[in-house]
């Protein structure tokens, strides 16, 4: 008597890593392109947002100075008179809050500025695979790598009968 030979009950389809590979491949190259789209997006608002901040600032030290003038501040009217006078006292500063007392200057505008402006830094992720989807040309061998994956494991897998 001869015995069948053996099957195994679950077959794997080559098929489906060549399937799953190309879907990986699309899915990651319309992601990136996206992903560096919203990352772009965020970094202009993060600007913006930054801008935005350094002006408000400014507005505010603006207009607490305006508001020491209006209620007639002793100090500062006395800091403002011997600037004007040029007898500024050697301890002190001209104006309260500007660095160096022996500048002389009557301005007060450096010293009611905020700091210099630091807008951030956009940061790329630098992989092979973002490399090749970022760039028309690479872009483009991508998708028919993947779309040629995709066909392969669409393709119905042949079977072999023994006669």
């Amino acid at each position: 008597m001869q015995s069948a030979p053996y099957q195994p009950r679950y077959r794997l389809d080559p098929a489906w890593l060549f399937l799953l590979s190309g879907l990986a491949l699309l899915c990651s190259v319309v992601v990136i392109g996206a992903r560096d789209e919203m990352d772009d997006a965020r970094h202009q608002r993060d600007r913006v947002l930054a801008v935005e901040q350094h002006r408000q600032q400014r507005i505010d030290r603006y207009n607490e100075y305006l508001s020491a003038l209006e209620r007639n501040d002793p100090v500062l009217a006395e800091s403002l008179a011997g600037s004007q006078l040029n007898q500024v006292p050697a301890t002190r500063a001209a104006i309260p809050g500007t660095v160096d007392p022996s500048a002389g200057d009557a301005t007060i505008f450096p010293a009611l500025e905020p700091p210099p402006l630091q807008l951030p830094q956009r940061v790329i992720v630098d992989s092979t695979l973002a490399n090749l989807a970022r760039h028309d040309s690479t872009r483009l061998w991508l998708l028919a790598a993947s779309g040629v994956l995709i066909l392969v494991g669409l393709l119905p897998a042949t079977m072999k009968t023994r006669g």
